[in-house]
């Protein structure tokens, strides 16, 4: 999934940090999980927490990070259903039609249909089919919450492979990119079995942190000044399928009540200190783009001192090199892991 600030390229980076200073380390927190790339990778060593404000995240999380085995819809037999992912890929338009028009939110918001071109009708069509009837056999106890939250998951990774966009939902194309005539299709993700106590949270980081404790806590929070959910409100929509309000050219969803302090200049640096201080973790990894709201001097001060000085770390990453957007001179941007040890109290 396109996603702004993913950490794919930096995984190895990551568990490089992990082996030189907490190579004693058996859990580990992501505490802004995003796309919960970062999650499935370290499931493969520690028992991990996971955690992110949006709840399209959440439900990504749930489906790969809790959830610690491929469900078996063994309820869906007695529809004749053995693999509900392939059910829906193979699904003929005209059976899709017999979904009500007032339950084809996708349809009506995001398509043509809509006035919109998020997402063509058909592709919106079969969204809204595979939303409503993963409800319904929800509410009917056909499935688990846990293959429940699998295929809303496999729905959400499936939209940006059809969606015309640039990369985030803040807008959308006034002519059909080649991706957009793509047959939408539910991704099956993979799910890795660790036989741990994986904990997921739809959450503010900062509040639930003072609710855990563990070894290894990976930060990856917000620091530009946008906002995350505008950008992936379609996503949002999906996951939650709750027929919001919408307003505007592009559709927004309220949002109010989602904003991050980390997006915002005047408040980082106090929520930043606020997560540091209350992190009950012995090991603490930043990872953050010197393009972003706080001056690596800040993030030193903070860190040093709620944690131990002397363990104090900055790891800069080669791989991305790119021209600041943000100062208009040329200096080139750093992607740092940053790192210190922490007492517990």
């Amino acid at each position: 999934m396109r996603f702004i600030g993913c950490k794919t390229l930096l995984l190895d980076k990551i568990k490089e940090v992990i082996d030189e200073n907490a190579p004693e380390a058996k859990t580990f927190c992501d505490i802004f999980s995003g796309t919960s790339v970062v999650s499935r990778y370290f499931k493969q060593w520690y028992e991990i927490t996971s955690n992110d404000i949006l709840y399209f995240s959440f439900v990504l999380q749930r489906a790969t990070v809790e959830n610690d085995t491929l469900p078996s819809f063994s309820g869906l037999d007695q529809l004749g259903i053995d693999d509900p992912v392939q059910y829906f890929n193979e699904m003929k338009p005209a059976e899709m039609e017999t979904l009500e028009q007032e339950k084809r939110f996708f349809q009506n918001t995001y398509a043509p249909t809509g006035g919109r071109m998020y997402i063509n009708d058909e592709n919106a069509l079969r969204i809204d089919y595979a939303r409503n009837t993963v409800e319904d056999w929800h509410n009917s106890s056909l499935i688990t919450d846990d293959e429940y939250f699998y295929l809303v998951a496999c729905i959400v990774e499936g939209i940006p492979f059809v969606s015309n966009i640039s990369g985030t939902y803040g807008a959308f194309h006034k002519q059909w990119e080649k991706r957009s005539y793509k047959k939408f299709e539910l991704f099956r993700l993979d799910v890795l079995t660790n036989n741990k106590n994986n904990k997921c949270y739809n959450e503010d980081g900062v509040e639930l942190l003072k609710r855990l404790e563990g070894d290894v806590l990976y930060i990856d929070p917000p620091y530009n000044g946008r906002q995350y959910l505008p950008n992936y409100h379609v996503l949002e929509t999906a996951a939650k399928y709750d027929f919001p309000e919408v307003r505007g050219v592009t559709a927004q969803r309220p949002y109010e009540n989602n904003k991050s302090d980390f997006c915002l200049k005047g408040k980082v640096i106090e929520a930043f200190s606020n997560l540091i201080e209350n992190a009950q973790y012995g090991h603490i990894i930043l990872s953050y783009s010197t393009d972003g709201l706080m001056s690596v001097e800040d993030i030193e001060a903070v860190m040093k001192k709620y944690g131990i000085a002397d363990t104090f770390r900055i790891y800069e990453i080669p791989y991305r090199r790119y021209k600041s957007r943000t100062q208009g001179k040329k200096d080139e941007l750093k992607e740092l892991l940053v790192y210190v040890r922490k007492n517990k109290k």
